[in-house]
């Protein structure tokens, strides 16, 4: 009676893939805990498993890489453009600065577009 015995009728082992032994903690503070364990409780799941749940499908947007961050540095230059552009046509009329109004929309446009293709580019892809 010393070797471990056959149960018949017992739950089979759980393969390698299918055993959950990782894992991961985190610290949350207490409005965080307790909105998550009534959002597991509304779902009639244990905690754990809403919160894997939640890990496994949620999509992270990433943050924004340094030429994206650049681009849009770029656009808020131009909003100061516009702004003393307005301040100019306000003081000396419109006529003195519609072509620089003109200019100054067709780099914003250019800008714009560079934002939306680096973003659709993205688009989909999951982290």
């Amino acid at each position: 009676m010393t070797g471990i015995r056959n149960k018949p009728g017992g739950r089979p082992a759980k393969s390698r893939i299918d055993k959950q032994n990782r894992v991961v903690s985190t610290k949350l503070t207490e409005l965080q805990f307790y909105a998550i364990r009534k959002r597991a409780t509304e779902a009639g799941l244990h905690l754990s498993e809403y919160v894997r749940q939640a890990v496994v499908s949620a999509e992270v947007t990433p943050r924004l890489n340094r030429q994206d961050a650049d681009t849009i540095r770029k656009l808020a230059g131009e909003a100061n453009n516009i702004n003393q552009l307005a301040h100019r046509a306000n003081a000396g009329g419109f006529a003195l600065v519609a072509v620089e109004l003109v200019k100054l929309k067709n780099r914003i446009v250019e800008i714009i577009n560079q934002l939306s293709d680096d973003w659709k580019n993205k688009k989909g892809k999951r982290i």
